[in-house]
């Protein structure tokens, strides 16, 4: 997939790698109605994108198939753009997906907790190797909740109940960059952008923006 939503344009690695997620000690109780990825059978997401090289339109939906990854559950989401399949898990307040950072590669994320106020974080360390380096580097994903229950408006439609997280991305303290990233309840993603700036690499920059969505 080109876009951000699932799986960012793969630079540098494309290896499955396990994610160490430091514990954000400051919670809420769980709203057991809250979703903000809605994985029923059938529903789908159209996203205009843009990355850069390539721009378009690509449609997500939710297939019957589940798989395990690291012991949790995971729904296969097709591609209308034909690269590949897509995974998601929600477990309680917590959502997982498996991305691709540029300049990092792929690994399994915890991109939203729907039950954190403003102002509070975790981090993700994703072990990688940057061509050139003698040894591993981590890169360190600090995800911040810049906003709950906001209005955002997207390609002239108003979402409600939206949660945004900023992503800040840090290698031995060298700032990457990062992106914002827009979750409406009952809907899903409905906006990203990117921006990176990885040291003696070309940057990157893209975004996604929810054109049309069906929840079953």
């Amino acid at each position: 997939m080109k876009t951000s939503f699932l799986s960012f344009s793969l630079m540098l690695c494309c290896v499955f790698l396990f994610t160490q997620c430091k514990k954000d000690d400051t919670t809420t109780p769980t709203n057991p109605t809250s979703n903000y990825s809605p994985l029923t059978v059938g529903s789908n997401w159209t996203y205009n994108y843009s990355d850069g090289s390539s721009s378009g339109t690509v449609k997500l939906t939710v297939t019957d198939k589940d798989t395990t990854i690291n012991n949790k559950t995971y729904k296969v989401l097709s591609s209308s753009d034909n690269s590949g399949n897509n995974y998601l898990a929600k477990i309680d307040s917590n959502y997982y997906r498996f991305s691709t950072f540029p300049a990092i590669g792929s690994f399994e994320e915890l991109y939203l907790k729907d039950n954190r106020p403003v102002g509070s974080t975790w981090q993700n360390s994703v072990p990688f190797t940057l061509p050139g380096s003698p040894a591993p580097l981590t890169a360190d994903l600090i995800y911040t909740v810049k906003e709950t229950g906001a209005s955002h408006t997207v390609n002239g439609k108003s979402y409600n109940d939206v949660i945004h997280i900023k992503v800040d991305v840090t290698v031995l303290t060298i700032n990457f960059g990062g992106g914002d990233f827009f979750y409406a309840k009952d809907v899903g993603m409905i906006e990203s952008s990117i921006s990176l700036n990885p040291p003696g690499l070309a940057p990157y920059q893209s975004t996604e923006q929810l054109v049309s969505s069906e929840i079953k």
